[in-house]
């Protein structure tokens, strides 16, 4: 089966809560950005990641705003179900921004990053990464995947989420990137059942198709009907 939470802000005890003990051998568990294992480095991140490596299921993240991507791209890049990943652990990887990746038949596409909203000044290499968001030349390899599966997706997996559905959990418009213009573009265009973030901690329902996910872990899935929104020629 195939679940999916929020951010983990590399809080371990989130592994001892009811919904993740109820996780099986052969699951996996799809976090949306915010993992948070992967931040200062050093032993007892290692003690963190090598307990994660002891779980019995699958667990793969898109990257948040508190991931330390030097550290994220240090790892092996290889082929995972269909896309590219850092292994990160045997159980445990990172899902490479823009691929898209099959897993018991569903397919979904990883799009995480986004921009930082901390509070504290931002410096490069400590709570701020350039890797954070895309680049304009990145987008074009976007397009083209979703070009090979004809805008077609069982699920969107991000961290932030489009500029309407940011600014109705935010309450304000978020700033309009490179990233947030792409998920934009994905709304209008894409086939999907349902689109599931993170970032705003916060579990929240916002019809037809979008969920919030903080502490809650959902099945994937649920209605199967998609939401085609018209793409503009």
């Amino acid at each position: 089966m195939i679940y999916v939470t929020g951010d983990l802000h590399g809080d371990l005890r989130r592994f001892s809560s009811s919904p993740f003990r109820a996780l099986k051998k052969d699951d996996t568990l799809l976090v949306c950005g915010d993992f948070g294992f992967l931040w200062q480095g050093g032993a007892e991140e290692e003690k963190a990641l090598d307990f994660i490596a002891k779980r019995n299921y699958q667990v793969a993240f898109v990257e948040g705003t508190h991931d330390n991507l030097d550290l994220v791209e240090a790892f092996p890049r290889e082929d995972w179900n269909g896309g590219q990943v850092h292994r990160i652990r045997p159980n445990l990887v990172h899902l490479i921004r823009g691929e898209v990746f099959t897993l018991e038949g569903m397919t979904f596409l990883a799009m995480g990053g986004g921009s930082s909203d901390d509070n504290a000044p931002l410096e490069k290499g400590v709570n701020w990464w350039p890797g954070m968001l895309p680049r304009e030349e990145e987008l074009s390899g976007f397009r083209q995947k979703m070009e090979e599966h004809q805008w077609k997706l069982d699920f969107i997996l991000s961290h932030q989420a489009p500029t309407n559905i940011d600014a109705c959990v935010n309450g304000r418009v978020c700033d309009v990137t490179l990233l947030t213009a792409f998920l934009d573009e994905l709304q209008r265009s894409a086939s999907f059942e349902k689109w599931y973030f993170g970032r705003y901690h916060q579990n929240k329902m916002i019809p037809p198709a979008y969920q919030g996910l903080y502490d809650q872990v959902l099945l994937a899935g649920g209605e199967k009907k998609k939401w085609r929104f018209l793409r503009k020629k």
